[in-house]
């Protein structure tokens, strides 16, 4: 199975550049055969490029969740859809909502999507994540990699 981690943001903007980072430090790390940590930046309507030829897309972004800085939260496709209609889900101008909503009006496949969304605590012309937010990559790495395995699981049936 091959699985795409596709981490969103940016690292001169304080928080915002989680994804990044959650990449980086994926790419410490041995994966599993089939997956591969991708630096997708600040995203944009290239993402539905960057998610096609996958058999499974996991997207780790800073979002607006209305949770505590530093918590994450796992989304659907359709919960994030939802969102865009009430409000930015995503802190980029085109980001991952905006990327589905395009897919879907284009009828354009795409393969099955989750999204982990952070918390964010600053954002703003800085480099370098806040502590809070810091502190919970090796938690949110971890449910990464735990998609990762039952995404594999889920495929050999």
């Amino acid at each position: 199975m091959r699985v795409a981690v596709i981490g969103l943001g940016n690292p001169l903007r304080g928080d915002d550049g989680i994804g990044p980072r959650v990449v980086a430090e994926l790419h410490r790390r041995e994966l599993p055969e089939g997956v591969e940590a991708i630096d997708g930046g600040t995203g944009g309507l290239d993402l539905l490029r960057l998610m096609e030829g996958w058999d499974r897309v996991i997207v780790v972004d800073a979002a607006e969740i209305g949770r505590e800085p530093g918590a994450f939260a796992r989304f659907t496709p359709e919960e994030v859809r939802l969102r865009l209609h009430e409000g930015d889900l995503s802190l980029h101008n085109a980001g991952l909502p905006e990327a589905l909503a395009l897919a879907s009006a284009l009828n354009h496949p795409l393969p099955p999507i989750t999204l982990f969304g952070v918390q964010p605590k600053r954002i703003g012309w800085e480099a370098g994540l806040s502590p809070v937010v810091e502190r919970t990559i090796p938690a949110l790495v971890e449910a990464i990699l735990d998609e990762v395995s039952e995404a594999a699981k889920s495929a050999k049936g």
